[in-house]
């Protein structure tokens, strides 16, 4: 994915286009907790540093968290679209 989007960014930087990058959106679950707070209250710092990134936190309960992580992962070595 880096190398597409260096190459992208290439390539408007050629054409005189201002850069035109696609918003992303990173939706990212966790549990709530302390360790996870402080992470989500870097979230200002990061899309400060990626404003074409967008970060939406999903807060469940540890055990649901578990459950749709465990049947909605690849297994192990498959590859990932994500």
């Amino acid at each position: 994915m880096k190398h597409v989007l260096g190459a992208l960014l290439g390539a408007v930087t050629l054409l005189g286009s201002g850069p035109s990058i696609a918003q992303t959106t990173l939706t990212i679950a966790t549990v709530n907790n302390g360790d996870m707070i402080r992470m989500q209250a870097l979230t200002n710092d990061f899309t400060a540093k990626n404003p074409d990134v967008t970060v939406k936190w999903v807060t469940l309960e540890e055990n649901v968290l578990r459950q749709r992580v465990t049947t909605t992962s690849p297994p192990r070595g498959a590859s990932s679209t994500c």
